[in-house]
């Protein structure tokens, strides 16, 4: 029975070594976790979870990256599933500017 406790705690200390990084701040000597934000949101909506906030938030972050296929993607999302006064003007301002470099990349 002890060994069983013992392997399981090596276990739970592997699997939880693996889902996130803990970083340690040199100031306060605390440990804090760094989560990647867009791709903790992309596993949820891959799981079939997804929220006005995720879409946005997604949206606004590869348009301001850059990576206009992946803003496109998800204010595609966003804008079939929501009606406009729910998306804020922001993600919509952002959206239509996006509309115009993809009609410009397809001319």
């Amino acid at each position: 029975m002890l060994r069983f406790f013992i392997f399981s705690f090596f276990l739970l200390g592997i699997f939880h070594a693996n889902s996130q990084t803990v970083y340690y701040d040199s100031i306060n000597k605390k440990k804090y976790a760094k989560i990647d934000i867009p791709q903790t949101y992309e596993r949820i909506i891959e799981k079939g979870y997804e929220s006005l906030e995720m879409l946005e938030y997604l949206g606004n972050y590869y348009f301001k990256d850059n990576n206009f296929e992946k803003s496109k993607l998800y204010f595609d999302k966003l804008f079939k599933k929501y009606k406009l006064v729910q998306i804020s003007p922001k993600s919509i301002d952002h959206y239509n500017k996006l509309l115009k470099i993809v009609s410009k990349k397809n001319t």
